[in-house]
């Protein structure tokens, strides 16, 4: 949906106007120019990357000796379309933790000049509710890493989303983290340089963090993280399929700098999602206790109270026995919203049952409500 007065602000200020000129550059080297419809928010992003190159320059030097967060971050991953950013939401209102806001997760280089001029301006503009789920916005909610991290490098799973000439591979290698070492080495120093940035905003308060391309990487985080704490949330494979498959057909309507009408998104999905499930097993195994806990996401919506308890005493999440509170009485704010049904056919259900047996089989030994 449109901001108010009807105009599409998100395809005019595209999420790319935060970019460097190299990411820019490497996209269109890669993944060739965009059509028609997206040369000119293509054009609008290089040119407020050039605006903006003396600041990013003037701000990577002073971010340059910036050290890894005093209080370690909590991450919040999970499959796109998992529950990821309810969960996200409710344990931000908690109040227990540190943010990051749009506009600011946007301009990651700028987090300081730029970012902070742009929010009044840009924020008023914002689309009230998300375009893919009707979820309301607001300026200071926390937003996706990926937003930023896509600004910051080559190896993004929103690149797929921005440049959908190779959909296929850029989805598979932005959630399973896969591509040449200099690209991944890359992307390692881009997520430390994010955390670091962000953390340095609230020093006094653990960084809240979501990314569903952290799902296969959650070792890799501990170790760029020493300390921190990772919540997997996992829904319905089912419900994952019908709404991943939905979702994408609306932002890549909206977002796509290229045509993408002939992007096999089923074919995509199917092949990724266990993939990213098998990362995850294989990650999870041995981790230290209080690292890494899972929930699923209707256990959240049908007893919040008792899910978010067992968060808090498993991970032992900041704030106590208030901060446990203020994320309940968000919960309950809740109580009449439902996510969207977007029901399967027979020969759907049995196409998963065919190809996703083991996720299907480990949801249900996962959730209290899954036989429900």
């Amino acid at each position: 949906m449109p901001a108010e007065g009807g105009f599409p602000w998100h395809r005019a200020f595209h999420p790319l106007c935060g970019a460097d000129p190299l990411t820019l550059a490497s996209l269109v080297a890669r993944r060739g120019a965009p059509s028609l419809r997206g040369a000119p928010t293509l054009a609008v992003a290089a040119l407020m990357s050039l605006m903006r190159a003396p600041f990013t320059l003037a701000e990577a030097a002073l971010d340059a000796g910036l050290g890894d967060p005093a209080q370690p971050p909590v991450f919040v991953v999970g499959h796109p379309r998992s529950g990821t950013t309810h969960l996200h939401n409710v344990l931000a209102a908690s109040g227990a933790f540190g943010l990051v806001p749009p506009v600011i997760a946007t301009l990651p280089w700028e987090r300081r000049s730029i970012g902070p001029l742009m929010r009044p301006l840009v924020e008023p503009r914002l689309p009230a509710t998300r375009l893919i789920d009707g979820v309301a916005m607001h300026g200071e909610d926390p937003t996706e890493d990926e937003i930023g991290l896509a600004n910051m490098g080559p190896l993004s799973y929103f690149h797929a989303l921005y440049f959908p000439s190779r959909f296929a591979e850029d989805w598979e290698e932005g959630l399973l983290q896969e591509g040449p070492p200099r690209r991944q080495a890359r992307r390692a120093r881009a997520i430390r340089g994010y955390v670091r940035r962000m953390a340095a905003r609230s020093p006094g308060a653990p960084l809240l963090l979501k990314n569903p391309a952290y799902t296969a990487q959650v070792p890799q985080l501990l170790r760029l993280f020493p300390g921190a704490r990772v919540i997997h949330i996992r829904r319905d494979p089912r419900a994952v399929f019908a709404s991943t498959r939905r979702s994408l057909r609306i932002v890549l309507s909206e977002m796509a700098l290229q045509d993408w009408r002939e992007v096999d998104i089923e074919a995509a999905v199917l092949r990724t999602y266990p993939q990213v499930m098998a990362r995850l097993r294989e990650g999870a195994e041995g981790l230290p206790e209080g690292a890494f806990t899972e929930v699923a996401f209707e256990d959240l919506v049908a007893d919040p109270a008792a899910t978010l308890e067992g968060l808090w005493h498993r991970l032992a999440l900041p704030g106590g026995a208030e901060a446990l509170g203020r994320a309940r009485a968000y919960c309950e704010s809740l109580s009449s919203f439902r996510p969207s049904d977007n029901p399967l056919t027979p020969s759907e259900e049995a196409l998963l049952r065919r190809r996703w047996p083991r996720e299907l089989a480990d949801y249900g030994t996962l959730s209290a409500a899954a036989g429900e």
